[in-house]
């Protein structure tokens, strides 16, 4: 089923999520339809402003683009989100920046959240020794690693590894100065943090798409 943007009054390198079932959306700014698990979702503030929703729960009319900045500045200089709205919609000028902000912002949340449940280790021993024992269902690697051979160790052995932000800022996960090299134990929580960091790397402009157990 094909829905222009969606009806209902109250609500919800890149990696393969699991994806939401429901009907299919269609961005304003492409006409395509594609699942809400490659789309965000915004809607209309109180105060006529427009406001992105990640989580795909704020009340209101939900307007549909894909999950990429290009999207979205197109959506915004054909004044797209006003049309579908039918109404004034005001456009704050920082969006494009902020919404690629919130979307690392929710990635490095779900990281966390791998930590707390015991879900995550941090080393390059720890992630190899995991690899062994086909324990993990993603590898995230720091920026860092890509100039080094550690990247390349860990590797093509079965399991998707995603390059993922800064080691200072994986590292403040941890409690540490630095992380480089985590592992995320196979299952729910492994495809939550794929889906955060597929959804902000295909915002970006990353197009391959690893599997993720």
């Amino acid at each position: 089923m094909q829905v222009a943007g969606d009806s209902e009054a109250t609500h919800p390198a890149s990696v393969v999520h699991d994806r939401a079932d429901g009907p299919l959306r269609t961005c304003l700014a492409s006409g395509e339809t594609r699942a809400p698990d490659d789309m965000i979702r915004f809607v209309v503030g109180p105060d006529g402003r427009l406001v992105p929703d990640l989580a795909r729960k704020l009340p209101g009319r939900g307007l549909w683009v894909t999950a990429s900045r290009a999207a979205l500045e197109r959506a915004i200089a054909r004044k797209a989100f006003a049309r579908a709205a039918r109404r004034a919609v005001a456009v704050d000028a920082d969006l494009p920046e902020r919404l690629e902000r919130l979307l690392r912002e929710r990635a490095l949340d779900a990281l966390a959240l791998a930590r707390r449940a015991g879900a995550a280790v941090n080393g390059f021993a720890k992630v190899e020794e995991r690899l062994r024992g086909a324990r993990l269902g993603l590898v995230v690697c720091a920026d860092e690693a890509q100039a080094s051979d550690g990247r390349g160790k860990l590797a093509g052995r079965g399991v998707a590894v995603v390059d993922f932000v800064d080691a200072a800022a994986l590292g403040r996960i941890f409690g540490r100065d630095d992380a480089t090299y985590i592992g995320i134990a196979a299952g729910p929580v492994a495809r939550r943090v794929a889906a955060e960091m597929g959804r902000w790397a295909a915002y970006r402009g990353a197009a391959d798409r690893p599997a993720c157990m």
